[in-house]
């Protein structure tokens, strides 16, 4: 796999108002965007359909943004990863244009997918997929991204900025 630049890195948290305010505090990050479904996403771990409501809330200065993530719900990845390690950081993101290819590459090389998704925001369709070893060991999220009218997303300059203005992310403090 040759993947491009962090998009985000993943921590998930038991409490997402008192995460935001711990993180906000030790990284100066006052403006987080939480992601907006247009509908619950569907949420597939290890294969099995999960029914689980996932907040995301997204921060940063710079290149790499900081991704908050409390779930609740069926039990799914973030769910087992808070159980056994408590909050922590979960993964590593990366923007990819064909979630499919990655993941033949990714198991080509003896990574195993644990979950996969797919939701719809403010038009724009994305797919991601947990990739690693083990569930214990690093694990990396590839996103695929299709704007309307088919355009595959990549790596975008000021996303959340941009998502904001779009609907895909709201403000919040």
């Amino acid at each position: 796999m040759k993947l491009g630049k962090i998009g985000h890195v993943g921590i998930v948290v038991k409490d997402m108002e008192e995460a935001k305010a711990r993180y906000s505090a030790l990284t100066g990050i006052d403006t987080w965007y939480e992601l907006v479904y247009d509908a619950p996403p569907e949420i597939y771990y290890k294969g099995e359909r999960r029914l689980s409501d996932v907040r995301l809330l997204l921060g940063g200065k710079g290149h790499t943004a900081v991704e908050l993530i409390c779930s609740t719900g069926d039990d799914n990845i973030y769910t087992e990863f808070l159980r056994r390690h408590g909050e922590m950081i979960h993964h590593m993101e990366y923007n990819v244009k064909n979630l499919d290819e990655e993941l033949r590459r990714a198991e080509s090389l003896g990574l195993t997918v644990f979950q996969r998704a797919s939701f719809v925001s403010a038009g724009t369709t994305v797919r991601y997929a947990y990739v690693g070893k083990s569930e214990d060991d690093a694990l990396f999220e590839l996103i695929e991204a299709t704007l309307p009218m088919g355009i595959k997303k990549g790596d975008v300059p000021l996303e959340l900025q941009l998502g904001a203005l779009t609907g895909t992310y709201k403000k919040v403090k």
